[in-house]
Formats: C-alpha cells, structure tokens, sequence
C-alpha cells in the first residue's frame, strides 16, 4: 500500500536520541493507519547508529551515507526515495506524541493552500518553545528581536506565546516540519547550499513566494529536545550558522544590503569582545566565558574571509 505520509529522520551521532525517537513513532498507532513509512539517512555514524536500527527496527528504510552530507543534501536524497504525498522532517532529538502528527495530515488535506506546516514545539514538561522565526535581515542585526517582542508584542511574537488557531508565519522550525509533496518538488527541494541551519528558512520563503501557505499549526505537538545535537559542538555549530547566514542574504538580497549585514555583525563581534574584556568578572559565568569563544572565533573567521570550512562540517 502507498504510504500516505513518510517521515524523514537525518542523523549523525545520536544513536540513543535516534531510538528513543524511533519507539515514540511506533507508539503511535494513528501512524499505522494512514498508514506511513520511515527513512532514516544517517551522514556516517560512528556510534552504533547502523547496528541499533538494523536489531531494532528491521521495518525502516535506513540509508547510510559514506560521508557527512549535511541536512539539506541528506534531506533531498530521502525525498526522492520516499513514496506519501506529505513529508515530514524530524530532528533526531525529537520524540513524538501519540495522535500529534495525524492531526498535521488532517490540516494539510482539508486546506489545499497550505504548502509547509509545523507543530508547536514543546519541552519535555510540555512547556512552550519557540516554534516559528522571523526571516533574517538588517532590522534584526540593529535591534534585538527580544526588545521588538517587548516593545510590539502584537508583531513580534515571543515564544511564549499561546496559539489556539493555524497561523501563517514568515518561517518555521526546522526542527519538525511538513511538506506537501508537490510544494517540494515544485520547489527543487532544498537548496545544498545550505549545510545545516537556515535550509528550511529558505524554503518557506520560496514557498510563500510561489504562492503556498507557510502556517504554524499549534493544535499538533511535538517534544523538542532542544539543543541535544549541537551541544557537543556548540561553537562550531554557531560558526555552521554564520556561514549558512551569510549564504541567505546573499541569495536573498543585493550585493550592497549583504555587505552592510556582514559589517555590522563583524562591528558587533569586536563591541562585544571588547566589552567583556573590559569587565572581566562577567568571565566568571561559564556561559559568558563560552560565548567570549564563541565571538572571538566569529571575529577571526571575518578577518579570514568567511571561509566555509569554520562550521560543524570541518
């Protein structure tokens, strides 16, 4: 029987999270009815990643690849094997809901006009996470978003914020998200130059460009372990990040508007080096100390070029 969703799991590393994700799926009995396929695309694990889904999970389509593609390349290479006419990408560090992803499916095939959709992310306390972004430009890099949500409450959303109805949003979470079929190939799928982060950015911007809906859909969720698959390699994560960044106002905006967004990220790296030079007892916090790295590697990496070889792929 043609599946009628297939979900689409990239992993590296994360063997435990990967299988604990995996029996939360099979939980799911309301998956088995519509009924849905698995693919898993692991960028060459190490970790036993291969062996665990092979003795527990013999029913899933696993593909291993013989190098680190990256999640937009990984992603494009499960679609094109994958059969349901909707598609959902999940983080490994994800754990689903029983009933959650159904309702997803029910949205998607009673409005036509919804091209990508997304749950609300939840902790594993069920508290709120921040389940839609706003598209990366200037006004950002000047003014925090944390103030715009401050000041214009009713424009900037927090991710605090309740929703009881389907919302159309600028963007949302790559970290679970789902994909009409057709949108995605109309599409081209994702774009590879994207490594990791800001693939499904970019996405829901050419979708709502050709017309598709991008709506963050709050009545389904999904637990988001946040964090767990870049932990390790926070500051080469944060590097893969900038380098994605600077990839998409490029794509998106002219050679003028990229080069003032690069300078004023470059300024504000040296400020804020500056400043906690200048206060040194704040280096006492662990998580200032990091983020002290963390800029001065952004500042040198400028000072490179802004060479891609900085980020998590290196």
């Amino acid at each position: 029987m043609k599946p009628k969703l297939s979900i689409i799991i990239i992993t590296k590393d994360t063997k435990d999270l990967l299988k604990n994700l995996l029996d939360s799926i099979n939980k799911d009995y309301s998956l088995k009815e519509l009924p849905t396929e698995i693919i898993i695309l692991d960028n060459n694990s190490c970790d036993g990643t291969e062996e665990m889904v092979k003795v527990f999970f013999s029913g899933i389509i696993y593909i291993k690849n013989e190098k680190n593609l990256g999640f937009a390349a990984s992603a494009n290479k499960g679609f094109f094997i994958s059969k349901g006419d909707y598609v959902l990408f999940l983080n490994s560090d994800t754990l689903v809901l029983p009933d959650e992803i159904v309702k997803m499916v029910n949205f998607m095939e009673a409005d036509k006009s919804v091209g990508v959709c997304a749950p609300q992310l939840v902790y594993e306390d069920m508290g709120l996470q921040r389940s839609f972004a706003y598209v990366p430009n200037l006004m950002f890099e000047v003014i925090p978003k944390s103030f715009l949500e401050f000041i214009l409450p009713k424009r900037y959303k927090g991710k605090r914020s309740r929703f009881e109805t389907p919302q159309d949003v600028e963007s949302l979470i790559g970290a679970a998200f789902m994909v009409r079929r057709k949108v995605f190939e109309d599409l081209g799928g994702f774009d590879e130059r994207f490594f990791f982060f800001l693939e499904e950015t970019d996405l829901c911007v050419r979708a709502r460009k050709r017309g598709f809906r991008v709506v963050f859909f709050p009545e389904a969720k999904i637990v988001h372990l946040q964090g767990k698959t870049i932990s390790k390699t926070w500051i080469k994560g944060r590097m893969e990040y900038n380098i994605s960044l600077y990839k998409f106002i490029k794509k998106h905006h002219s050679l003028f508007y990229f080069y003032i967004f690069v300078i004023i990220r470059f300024i504000k790296s040296f400020i804020i080096i500056v400043l906690l030079a200048v206060f040194p007892l704040l280096l006492t916090n662990r998580r200032i100390r990091r983020s002290l790295r963390y800029y001065s590697s952004l500042f040198t990496w400028h000072l490179k070029g802004c060479q891609d070889s900085e980020g998590i792929k290196s």
